[in-house]
């Protein structure tokens, strides 16, 4: 069985999308995922399973939640991957929760990445852009936004601590 990790872009942002994790679980296990288990109130859900677990949760947010909003996947490893090619190791020890990882819906082309890593506090590696917010998230004109916006495609945002927890509970199942 593969051990993934869904990371819901856009949900309980305020008033908007309001996705309550104890009611996705239900939800999930009826539509054929057992077990899920979520991080935090801003989508975060980690499952075993042998099925394409990416269509199945955008089904249930849709139809259950009223949410129509993308959905990024990655495997255990693959987090574990992304984990050990953080970019910026110093930032992670210093500042984990300035330290985001943006996990994108699909590969960037390469010449829509050079211009995004001209930035010396962004990397785009794979599907995933790590950036550096140094002092300050808002406000900052090198962000999430920014970068999906010059990339193309869509993403989800996560600070390094709750990607070290993802990690963590990745490996508990």
């Amino acid at each position: 069985m593969t051990v993934w990790v869904a990371l819901l872009r856009a949900v309980n942002l305020g008033a908007r999308n309001k996705v309550p994790m104890a009611a996705l679980r239900v939800a999930l296990e009826k539509a054929g995922l057992p077990g899920a288990r979520t991080l935090l109130q801003s989508g975060n859900v980690v499952v075993e399973s042998e099925l394409d677990v990416g269509p199945i949760i955008h089904s249930v947010l849709r139809d259950e939640f009223d949410v129509d909003q993308p959905v990024v996947v990655r495997s255990r490893d693959r987090l574990a991957e992304i984990v050990a090619a953080n970019p910026f190791p110093a930032a992670a020890r210093e500042r984990p929760t300035l330290l985001r990882v943006t996990f994108l819906v699909d590969h960037p082309s390469a010449e829509r990445v050079r211009p995004v890593e001209e930035h010396d506090d962004v990397r785009v590696l794979g599907r995933e852009v790590y950036i550096d917010y140094r002092d300050r998230v808002h406000g900052n004109p090198v962000n999430t936004a920014m970068a999906s916006r010059r990339l193309g495609l869509h993403g989800t945002e996560r600070n390094w601590a709750t990607v070290l927890k993802l990690a963590e509970l990745a490996t508990l199942l």
